[in-house]
This record gives C-alpha cells, structure tokens and sequence, in this order.
C-alpha cells in the first residue's frame, strides 16, 4: 500500500515541478541568450546596465523568500499557491517582449523576481510534507533536473528562436524568446493547479485510508506530527507559545536563525551559491570559446545535460546510503579542477572540458536543501522558515557575480574564476563544520538528551 501510495504522490507532483522549474530557470535566465541577439542593440544598454537586469531580479527574489514560504505554511494549498505564482512570473516574462527601454526591462526584472521567489523555496517545503528523510534527496534531485535541463534547452530554444524568428510580424529575435517562454509558461502553471495535490491529510484523490498511512509515514519518520500544533518541548510551549494553538510566522523565522545547523547551512549555500552563480553568464563563458552565435548556443547545452544525470546518480546513492557529507563534496571539487583550466589555457578542446566541469558543482545544490530539511525536521514553520533563509543565501551571490564577468575578461576570467574558486573551497569548509555539528548532535540523542524537542527514544538521528 505505501509503495502504491508513493507511486501515486511521484506521478503527481514529480513532472509538474520538473516543468515548473524547467520554466521558472527559463524565465529567470533566458536575458542571457536574449544578449546574443539584439537586446543589448535595441535597448542601448551599456555593459553596467545589462549586469544590472541581470542582478536586479535576484533582488526581487530575494527581499520575499521568507514572506513567501511563511505564508505558503500558513496558507497550507501549495498546489494552488505555487501555480498561481508561476502564471504571475508567466504573465511578466512575457510582458518583456514589449519593453523599450533599460528602465522597462529593469522594473519587469524585479517585479518577476518577487514572483519567483514563491517557487523553489515553496517546492523543497512541499517535498519535505510528503517524503521522509531516506526518500527527500532522490525526489529532489529529480526536481532539480528541471533546472539543468532548462540550461540545456535554453540554447536549443534561442538558438531556432534568434536564428529564424528575428524580424518576423515586426518582432525583433530577443521578444520572441521571452513572448514564447512566457506564453509556455502560464500554460504549465494552469495545468498545475487542476494536477498538483495539496498536503497529505487534504488530498481529495487519495482514499481515506492512504491519506492516513501519508499522515502516519510522516509521523514514523520523526517521531512527531508534522503540524504547528506540536511544540518542539516543554520550555517552547511555556515561553513561545502561551494560550496558542499555531506557531505564528515571526516566531517560525526566530527559531530557524536561533538554530546554529540553519546558520551553518546558510553559509555552506551561499558559498557554493558564489562558485555556482557563473549559470546567469555562462553563454558568455560559451561564447569566450570564438565560436559565432550558433555554435555558442548549442554548446551550452551538453554541460547541462551531464550535471542534470551525475546529480540524479549522487542523490540517488546519496538517499540509499543515508550519507550526505562526501555526496556534497565532489561536485565542488570538479568545478575547482574546471576553473583552474579555464584560467590556464585558451585551447578550445581543454576549454571546453573545464565548461563541462564548471557545472559540477550544482551536484550539491538539491542535495544541500534536502539535507537542510532532513536537519530541520520539527515544526513545519520553522522548517519552511529555514528552506526560504538558505535559499536567500544562496540567491545573494547571483547579484554580483555577472559584474565579475565584465566586457573584456574574456577568454580567462581571471576575476571571476578566482572568486569562484574561493567560494568553493568556504563552501567545503562550511559543509565539513556541518557534519562535524550532525555528529555531535547524534551522540546527545544516542545518549538521552533531547535536541530540537526530539529525543532519541523517538529513533531519529540526522543525516551526514
């Protein structure tokens, strides 16, 4: 019954999100093949100006994660709340075809920002309702496969868009590309609402009685019930919560940040969020190979097409091992091999090696915000206040990046290589310091003491 009900949840919730989150990089990140059209031409935009299109989303972005993933919680109908958030981010991709100037594309940039800001966030919360701690990673890497795949079809999509649609009905290459992702989009998000369920005890499909085993894997997995209504202990029921049936959001962000794993967490993603941040440039890393448009676009997707399978294998033996430490640690370690040649030579062939290595690196990113929430297991507002603080961590980096990859750094990109291999080796450090904390927090519920109101009566014990 529970392998019939699992079945049924992956059916679900698993290609909705895969293409959500292929539109929702699409949408974010299609400004990159937009410039090598006519973009930059016809807005006359200044290498300064067009950095800061790019940035000014992630602003957006940024300023509502916590907002959003804390009225998600409250709301309790993420098959409803994060459609209707991608129909809006649908809506303003697609107005972009009609901008004229730096300010209109900068102005829909932010206001696209604060609606995808709901998405991922909201979707590693969503996962974590319905998969426990042994099955979170492997669902997550293959919702984040979206991501690499959008990377890859990205270059195929501009390439027949800016090749054969420039000039047609008086549209220039560049808002045909954002008019027919964005279009796509809302079409996706639609579909969304009539298929994704909601959570497990108010799926409607579901029989009563697969809605209780949903309920009951869930409590199995912690020990405790996944709802607000129970405390973490004794002294958080006393002094948070008096005369209170639900945990209000200010008090779910308080908890995440007093919690030192969260805090760790946040500095491992933002670090590795720094080495990964080449993704808003990399047509333009691409691009320093000397290849014309064509070629450049095509070439961009096989790099993406690799992580999307190596980071599927890692978080698969990653869910099957129950380890997590050493399954985050290669991928950074591929990148740093990658921009170490990217600064050592210009030759295409070794080039082209170090671009299929430089992704690498998002090996650790699904596998990061699975861990996160196996380590945050109790409440659910203080693990969707979690999720939505790392993930701003890990989205500050992509303000500042692309100014690292200015007009005339080509082919080395001595700066931003360097800074990207700094990040790398604190994010390394960051996840060694995470595993050595894990540990320690193991041994006090092996020997009776409670952490994070779970005590090791209830069998739990966090990964690393």
């Amino acid at each position: 019954m529970e392998k019939r009900l699992k079945w049924k949840i992956d059916i679900a919730i698993l290609p909705c999100v895969i293409l959500m989150y292929i539109m929702n990089y699409l949408d974010r990140n299609n400004i990159a093949a937009a410039k090598l059209g006519s973009l930059v031409k016809d807005l006359h935009l200044t290498s300064t100006q067009y950095s800061t299109c790019v940035s000014i989303l992630f602003v957006g972005y940024i300023s509502m994660q916590i907002p959003s993933n804390l009225i998600l919680e409250k709301v309790g109908r993420p098959g409803l709340y994060l459609p209707t958030a991608m129909a809006i981010w649908g809506i303003l991709s697609t107005m972009t075809c009609v901008v004229h100037s730096y300010t209109g594309l900068l102005v829909v940039r932010l206001l696209i920002g604060f609606a995808e800001a709901a998405f991922y966030p909201g979707v590693m919360f969503y996962l974590s309702c319905w998969y426990t701690r042994f099955e979170i990673a492997k669902r997550s890497a293959i919702f984040v496969v979206g991501s690499w795949l959008s990377g890859a079809f990205s270059g195929l999509i501009a390439y027949g868009v800016l090749e054969y649609l420039n000039g047609v009905r008086g549209l220039a290459d560049w808002r045909w590309l954002f008019l027919i992702e964005g279009v796509i989009t809302i079409g996706i998000a639609l579909i969304s609402m009539a298929v994704l369920p909601n959570l497990p005890a108010t799926t409607r499909w579901l029989s009563k009685e697969e809605r209780l085993l949903a309920v009951v894997r869930m409590i199995e997995d912690v020990g405790q019930r996944d709802d607000d209504n129970a405390p973490n202990s004794e002294q958080e029921t006393a002094e948070v919560l008096p005369q209170s049936k639900f945990r209000s959001a200010m008090v779910g962000f308080t908890m995440a940040v007093r919690d030192p794993k969260v805090l760790n967490f946040l500095q491992m993603m933002f670090c590795f969020a720094g080495t990964a941040g080449i993704n808003t440039v990399f047509p333009t890393i691409v691009n320093s190979l000397g290849f014309d448009r064509p070629k450049t676009l095509l070439l961009t997707a096989p790099p993406w097409l690799l992580v999307a399978i190596t980071s599927v294998i890692n978080s698969f033996h990653s869910d099957k091992t129950g380890e997590r430490y050493w399954h985050m640690m290669w991928g950074p370690c591929l990148s740093l091999i990658g921009f170490v040649i990217g600064i050592s030579t210009t030759k295409t062939a070794p080039r082209y090696i170090a671009m299929m290595l430089l992704l690498q690196i998002y090996n650790s990113w699904a596998l990061g915000f699975a861990w996160l929430s196996n380590s945050v297991p109790r409440p659910p507002i203080k693990r969707a206040a979690a999720v939505a603080t790392v993930n701003i961590g890990g989205n500050i980096p992509n303000i500042f990046v692309p100014y690292l990859f200015y007009t005339g750094s080509s082919p080395h990109f001595y700066v931003g290589f360097t800074v990207c291999i700094i990040f790398a080796f604190l994010g390394m450090t960051g996840a060694t310091t995470l595993r050595w904390q894990l540990k320690r927090l193991n041994k006090k519920l092996e020997s009776g003491h409670t952490v994070d109101g779970l005590d090791g009566t209830t069998g739990f014990r966090f990964l690393y």
